[in-house]
This record gives structure tokens, sequence and C-alpha cells, in this order.
């Protein structure tokens, strides 16, 4: 399973929230710890302490009082009488602790002295309110600044990542199509006084420019030599015409390879020049009757393969009528004919035509689930494919993805292939 991606701005979000949760944490930490530290130290320092000058007060005077202020009280047991000590304190042991004492639960510290018991009970509610008014309310106030600084960083950080997030969208959703690059739409980011960004988009133009080059040096190869090569396969074709009339071969297996050879030869060359047109200069769409074009299809071919037990059917009940160019659906009928041909060694050739496409169905030697996959890929045959370039599914491919014609294809080893062709309805016509 492929590891899903991730953007940049998705990982500015991640690290802030991170970083807002780890100061969550430390800041919860630190509380938790300053409270230990003020009940397990401070508190008991200051009752130990407490206690300490209360005894020693008592020793000086005898009837010295007991402590009685606005958050401490104190409880004398003299001579281990408990009558003037409240009932849920007197069970407790010498230390501190807490004490369930009218539903509330303060900290007390109890401590003998000979046969003395002293109880402070502390009340730490009090305290508590005044740490919150001085300690918790300032450190909520460092909380938020520290939020607001991180929320500042993110949107800068967003700020400064954003151009570039902006140039990887633009180029992804940038489609190239049959050779032709689009035209990315950078001026906003070219005007960014950013040197990093501006860095960027010359390397991208840079890198364009030199693709387009290539991609016209490879479209000029491509048509001036589908053009050269045009007058000698003219001239084997003049050539063979005479040698029919003069020799009276026209039956001969031998002439009709050739003749074969010389038809596929001559609509490769007719499909790369198609191929290496410009955008600009497209074919123009016409009514098309896909019907009589796999019918004359089919018989140029029949004559080319008549050596060849293969019977041909054709579901003719539906018409259909496109709108399209001719020359390449020409083009893409006879590549998918003469594969069905030329793979299938005797047997039957089925074409079905419905009202969004048609599809050809062959009974030949047929391609497993690997072979389909590679079936694409320009030059490949398989080890038990017949005659061929290994380039007609490539050309099939190409001219579906240029005008938006969805291509399906299935096949079982030794049973035949099928292949289907599915037009959008922006080109279907009434028939």
């Amino acid at each position: 399973m492929a590891k899903p991606r991730t953007n940049l701005q998705a990982k500015l979000v991640r690290a802030f929230l991170i970083q807002i949760l780890l100061i969550s944490i430390v800041t919860v930490a630190g509380i938790y710890a300053a409270k230990t530290t003020v009940e397990d130290i401070l508190v008991r320092e200051a009752l130990e302490g407490e206690a300490e000058h209360f005894w020693a007060m008592r020793e000086q005077q005898p009837d010295f009082p007991l402590p009685n202020t606005m958050n401490l009280i104190a409880y004398l047991a003299a001579d281990n009488d408990m009558t003037s000590v409240p009932l849920p304190l007197r069970d407790l042991t010498p230390g501190l602790q807490r004490a369930n004492l009218q539903g509330d639960e303060p900290i007390v510290y109890v401590e003998d002295r000979n046969n003395d018991r002293l109880y402070l009970v502390f009340d730490e509610v009090k305290v508590s309110r005044l740490a919150l008014v001085f300690g918790i309310l300032p450190l909520a106030a460092v909380l938020v600044t520290l939020y607001l600084l991180a929320w500042l960083t993110y949107r800068q950080s967003h700020k400064a990542v954003s151009p570039i997030v902006k140039l990887a969208k633009a180029v992804e959703e940038a489609e190239i199509r049959e050779g032709n690059l689009p035209d990315l739409d950078l001026d906003e980011l070219r005007k960014m006084p950013d040197e990093e960004v501006s860095s960027l988009v010359r390397a991208l133009d840079q890198f364009t420019h030199r693709l387009e080059h290539f991609i016209e040096r490879e479209r000029l190869f491509t048509r001036d030599a589908s053009h050269e090569l045009r007058t000698p396969i003219a001239v084997l074709r003049s050539a063979m015409e005479l040698l029919e009339r003069r020799y009276n071969v026209e039956d001969d297996k031998t002439i009709r390879r050739i003749y074969r050879t010389l038809y596929d030869m001559e609509a490769l060359i007719e499909t790369l020049l198609i191929l290496a047109r410009e955008e600009e200069d497209a074919l123009p769409s016409s009514r098309v009757e896909v019907n009589e074009l796999i019918t004359d299809e089919i018989d140029t071919l029949k004559l080319l393969f008549q050596d060849k037990a293969i019977q041909v059917e054709m579901d003719t009940e539906i018409s259909l009528v496109l709108d399209a160019p001719e020359r390449v659906l020409k083009i893409l009928i006879g590549n998918l004919l003469r594969n069905a041909f030329n793979y299938t060694p005797k047997g039957t050739i089925f074409i079905r035509v419905w009202p969004q496409g048609f599809s050809v169905k062959d009974s030949g030697v047929g391609m497993d689930s690997e072979q389909v996959k590679q079936v694409f890929k320009p030059f490949y045959r398989a080890e038990n494919s017949g005659t061929g370039y290994g380039l007609g599914m490539t050309i099939v491919r190409r001219l579906c993805n240029r005008y938006n014609w969805h291509l399906r294809i299935t096949s079982e080893l030794g049973e035949g292939t099928e292949v289907s062709v599915h037009f959008p309805k922006s080109q279907l016509r009434k028939a």
C-alpha cells in the first residue's frame, strides 16, 4: 500500500499543533509540580515552624493563645484531653495529612510535645484563591502569549511557503497532452520579491524552455522522416503492381505478405504525421459514419489476409455517427482491426457497434495479465505474437488520450482479445 503524501501546509499545521500540545503538557506538568512543591514542602515547613513557635511561646507563657487566623486555626489536647478537639481530628496521627472537616478536606499538621497534642488546620482554599490571582492568572497570560506567538510563527511560515505551494499546484494541475506543454500561470509568483521563489520560477521556466525545444525537435524529425518515407513506399507499391501485371502472380502468398507490409507501413506513416501535427493545426472534425469506416477497413484487410482462414462478423443493427476527425478515426479503427487479423491465425473476428462506441473481438492467441499490462508500451511484442511492429496499441492509446476517447482491453491467453472504444456524449450524433 502506497504511503500517503503530505504537503507543506499540512506539515506546518502539524508542527503548530505539536508545538501547542508540548506547551500545554509542559505547563500542566509545571502546575502539578508547583502544587506538589507547595503542599509537600512549603506548607509542611510553614506548619512545622508555626508549631515550633507555639511550643516555644507556650513554655514562656503557659496561657499563650492558640493560633487563630484567617487561614490557620489550632486545637490543643492537653494531657490527652480531646474534648476541645473536633471529632474528625481525634484519630489523626502525628504528621501532615488531610482530614474531612465540615465538608472540606483541609491540610492538618499534628505534633506531640510531652503529653500535649497540637492540631494545626490550614485552610488552603483561601490560599488557593490567592494563588489563582497571583499565580495562575499570570501563568495563563503567559500561555496565551505563547499561543499567540506560536500562531504568528505559523502564519509567517505559511506565508513563506505559500508561493511554493502555489507553484507546486500550478505544475501539478498542468496537463501535458501529446507533446504540447501548457502555459503555466506564474505571473503572480514572478512579481514576488522572494529570491527563493524567483529562483524556482526561473529554473522551471528554463526547464520548460528546454523541454519545448526537445519536443519541437522530435516533432520535426517525425514529420520530416514520415514525409521522406512516403516516396520509397510509393515506389515499392508501383513496382509490385508492375510485377503482378508482368508475371501474373496476384494470388502468390509472398506477394500478399509484401502488400500487407506496405499497407502497414503506409498506415504507420500516416499516423506519425497526424501525431506530429501542432495542436493549433489539429484536424477538423466532421460527421463520420463509423460503420462505413469499419466496413471499408474490413474489405481491405480481407484482401490482404486472404491466405488466412478468418471469418469476420459485424453487428450492423446500430449505426454510430460521430463528430470527429475522419482520418484519425480511420487510423484508430485500422490499427485495431489489423491487430485482430495479425494475431488470429484462424478463427473469427467479431465487431460490435453500440450507441456510445464499438469493440473488436478476436479468437486469436490472446494475452495473459502481464502481457496486457505491457501492451501499451512502444515496440512491445509478446512471445506468442504474430507480425507487427509493436506500435499499434501505443498509437491507439495516444489517439484516444488526445481526443478523450475511453479505451478498454480484455484478453485471455489462448482465447483471444477484445478492445473497446467508448466515445464521449459530446461527440455523438444521431444517425
